[in-house]
């Protein structure tokens, strides 16, 4: 882990209603953890390395709680569509070249590499149904020191034949596969989360598994809920015996109620 400090007119939130300005402070990194910010560098800190910004704004890094890593390589396109339009269009083809391990290596490659380059230093991530590429995914961020959380995804039924997993066994099988992976590589800054596409993508068969695998690995879950209209009704189709959009998770401990409590 990395020790240093940062000089510079530091400005950072206290509380969630009151921020703080230090100009020409510092910002001390001690084993990859803040220590603090000082006006004046503490003798404890002396010998650390220091690097001068003054003059320069020095802010926390960006917290980016949803983004779709396959996503990158066609953001901004095709925003007249409503969301299940886009996924046939645009989101399905896109994330089926994820198969191929080496398109996967490109394309995340770009994406880490610019993730590096940008504000943003924690996230949580969706990659995609292929176990082996987010993997891939999961590596390269490891190696550019952010932290994040990475989800493979999980879908077997609304989708096309080339994009969807065959069964919820299948889909409950190459997660949990993957979740093993995970333990024996040892990731320090890279986390799994669970990664049920959203409803829709999802028959209760495969949300039941999923919240019994939340329940054995104690990992966390994050999933898309009542973004439009469209979305919302269809999923009003699909569960009637629910009585709002969220219900379709918790009935499957995906809402932080434990099956087994």
């Amino acid at each position: 882990m990395q020790n240093f400090i940062i000089k510079g007119d530091i400005c950072y939130s206290v509380s969630p209603k009151e921020m703080r300005t230090v100009q020409n402070g510092y910002v001390v990194v001690q084993n990859g953890v803040s220590q603090g910010v000082f006006e004046k560098i503490p003798a404890c800190y002396a010998d650390l390395p220091c690097s001068d910004y003054s003059g320069k704004l020095v802010l926390p890094g960006l917290v980016d709680l949803h983004t779709h890593a396959s996503q990158f390589p066609y953001r901004g396109t095709g925003m007249d569509l409503e969301l299940l339009d886009w996924l046939d269009a645009y989101a399905f083809p896109e994330e089926a070249r994820y198969a191929d391990t080496d398109y996967a290596q490109r394309a995340y490659s770009v994406y880490v590499d610019t993730l590096k380059k940008s504000a943003t230093t924690r996230l949580a991530v969706f990659a995609t149904r292929h176990r082996v590429a987010t993997e891939i995914l999961m590596d390269k961020l490891e190696e550019s020191g952010l932290i994040a959380y990475v989800g493979k995804v999980n879908m077997d039924r609304n989708a096309p034949d080339f994009i969807r997993e065959r069964s919820a066994e299948e889909s409950a099988s190459e997660t949990r596969k993957w979740l093993e992976d995970c333990k024996e590589k040892g990731y320090c800054r890279t986390f799994p989360i669970l990664t049920p596409r959203f409803t829709p993508s999802c028959t209760d068969e495969l949300m039941q598994e999923l919240g019994r695998i939340a329940d054995a690995y104690g990992v966390p879950v994050q999933s898309h809920l009542s973004e439009n209209p469209s979305e919302i009704q269809f999923v009003h189709e699909l569960c009637p015996d629910t009585r709002f959009y969220g219900e379709s998770y918790d009935r499957a401990g995906l809402f932080g109620k434990s099956l087994s409590g």
